[in-house]
């Protein structure tokens, strides 16, 4: 999960690099399509792309600021999950992107369900997802709070509930916020101690190597 950007997209590179394996990468960007416009494809920076959008708008009626900028957000995301299916393959494995909402308990197990029933077994899972809205807990909202702590905890106990037995690793992606707190974020920090504790509590309950990493 979060394993077509970031850091998880990395480790999904080096894990092809060394195994040649399979790979399902899960995360919440729309799925791209196979090629971009190329009216983008000079427009290397958020600022460019901004601009060609705008640009855009204007011969077609205007747009909001946050449209635009969402728009060069969404171009950039799918650029970085194409380049990271591409570098899987050049390394040596095969991956697939999934955009599934992990917060969802029904699509995310929905997606372990038929990923099962399509190889038949899971060898492995590294948990990367994650979503910071960094305010003081006196700004924070509720929904907020609980957008950002159940994008790493309820999608980790969904994730173990429908897990077999003979998964032989599960690996978090949690963060030194949820040991050492961080100003501003109390929902990331209480989500990733929440990991922490979930991981020590499967290595006593559970036959797998299971690892929180404090990034």
């Amino acid at each position: 999960t979060g394993g077509a950007r970031g850091i998880t997209a990395k480790i999904a590179i080096a894990i092809a690099r060394r195994f040649h394996c399979k790979l399902e990468l899960v995360g919440r960007s729309p799925a791209p399509e196979l090629t971009e416009d190329p009216t983008f494809a000079n427009a290397l920076e958020i600022t460019a792309l901004r601009a060609l959008l705008i640009a855009r708008a204007n011969g077609a009626g205007s747009t909001s600021p946050s449209a635009i900028d969402a728009m060069a957000r969404e171009i950039l995301a799918a650029r970085e999950i194409r380049a990271t299916l591409d570098a899987i393959r050049e390394a040596g494995g095969s991956a697939r992107y999934h955009a599934v909402d992990v917060r969802d308990a029904d699509k995310l197990g929905a997606f372990v369900d038929a990923v099962y029933a399509e190889h038949g077994r899971i060898d492995g899972v590294v948990h990367g997802a994650g979503l910071i809205e960094d305010k003081l807990v006196h700004h924070k909202s509720t929904e907020s709070f609980a957008r950002v702590f159940d994008t790493k905890v309820a999608s980790a106990l969904t994730l173990v509930a429908k897990l077999r037995d003979d998964v032989r690793f599960i690996a978090f992606f949690s963060s030194v916020s949820g040991a050492f707190g961080n100003k501003g974020q109390s929902d990331y920090a209480a989500a990733n101690a929440a990991l922490d504790g979930l991981a020590h509590q499967l290595r006593v309950t559970r036959n797998t190597r299971v690892l929180s990493v404090n990034w």
